[in-house]
Formats: structure tokens, C-alpha cells, sequence
């Protein structure tokens, strides 16, 4: 059996644990009586006033990337170390949250990226000619 800390069964309580995390987690509680107690003594703590850094950092979503930088990053606009970083954001860091962001924009489409890019290029172009007039 896996263990599962008080820190992952919170975070599974948020649904911000990873996706596989949680289904391994949802198959144990089936049978894992042990388990199901941690998670209702879990529930029913009022830690919703916890000033702790950890807990106001995953609340807010202080690492997540807004939803105009995922954006971007379908749209090939960023650089290396941000593009990286959104990497590790989604597959190591596995947020539940910018996973669900980043499906939502790949389903509308790419539409809404060449309109952006079309946008940004035109907007350059005006400029460069500005510059070499």
C-alpha cells in the first residue's frame, strides 16, 4: 500500500494533487480503511485561517501561470527559461489546475493564437517601417 501524507490528502481535498496521485490515491481509499479515517479527520480540520507560507502559496496559486501566458506558450511566444518553467509547471509539478487551463486553450483552438500572432506581426511591421522611414 502507498502512504499518502497529511500535505498530498489536503491537497488531494483542493484537487490540486497530481492527476495520477490522485487516482492511485482514489483506488486505496476504496479499500484502505486506515486511509479514509487520515482523510475525514483532514476534513473535518478548519485550517481555512492558516497564515503558514505553504498554505497561502497553494491557496493563491502563487506559482501558477496566468491563463495569457499559457497563451503564449501554445503560441510559441516565449523564451527558453519561461517556457521551461511552464514545462516543469505542468509535468513535474503536475498542477491539476494549469493542466485544465492549457486543455481549455488547446480546445478553442488555434484560431485565437494566429489572430494573436497576426496581430503582433502586423504591429511590428507598422513599427519597423516607422523606423526605417
Amino acid at each position: 500500500m502507498t502512504t499518502f501524507s497529511d500535505q498530498e490528502l489536503r491537497a488531494y481535498i483542493a484537487e490540486e494533487l497530481a492527476v495520477e496521485r490522485s487516482t492511485l490515491l482514489e483506488h486505496q481509499l476504496a479499500t484502505d480503511e486506515r486511509l479514509r479515517d487520515q482523510l475525514r479527520e483532514l476534513l473535518g480540520d478548519n485550517d481555512s485561517a492558516s497564515l503558514a507560507l505553504r498554505d497561502v502559496w497553494q491557496r493563491g496559486r502563487l506559482s501558477c501561470p496566468s491563463r495569457s501566458t499559457w497563451s503564449d506558450y501554445l503560441a510559441g511566444g516565449l523564451g527558453d527559461g519561461l517556457r521551461q518553467y511552464l514545462q516543469f509547471h505542468l509535468n513535474d509539478v503536475g498542477c491539476r489546475v494549469c493542466a485544465a487551463n492549457l486543455t481549455d486553450l488547446q480546445q478553442q483552438g488555434g484560431a485565437d493564437a494566429d489572430q494573436r500572432s497576426r496581430k503582433f506581426f502586423q504591429t511590428s511591421v507598422g513599427r519597423l517601417r516607422a523606423i526605417h522611414d
